[in-house]
């Protein structure tokens, strides 16, 4: 079985170094998008079973690339990653279908945590 793939899209490159070096003891496949047109083409490339998405990005948002991606169904579990921590915020994500969130700053245990959780629900998923 191949290791499961998790895409980290944010437009901010220190921050997407940052996610992966926290992801380095989680066994999967780590890939980038630094912006929503390049996380629509990773994702028409291979789908990944986790995506890890920033909120506020320039041109697509992650709030609409959530309601884009959601329609792929619970085997793609896409955790929000914002600064704006909101509860509002973070309802609408959920309502949108995000299956988490993690605001910044964050702990690299936090990410590893969420991650591996998200990648336990989208292997059982159908």
């Amino acid at each position: 079985m191949s290791m499961p793939d998790v895409l980290i899209v944010d437009d901010d490159r220190l921050l997407r170094t940052m996610l992966k070096d926290a992801l380095a003891d989680v066994p999967c496949n780590v890939r980038e998008a630094d912006s929503g047109d390049a996380a629509i083409i990773a994702i028409a490339e291979k789908r990944p079973q986790v995506l890890l998405l920033d909120l506020i990005m320039p041109g697509k948002s992650g709030l609409d690339l959530l309601k884009t991606f959601s329609e792929h169904g619970p085997a793609m579990r896409i955790v929000v990653i914002s600064s704006l921590d909101a509860e509002s915020l973070v309802q609408q994500a959920l309502k949108d279908g995000a299956h988490g969130f993690l605001s910044k700053p964050f702990h690299p245990l936090d990410v590893q945590n969420v991650v591996r959780a998200a990648l336990e629900a989208a292997e059982g998923a159908p």
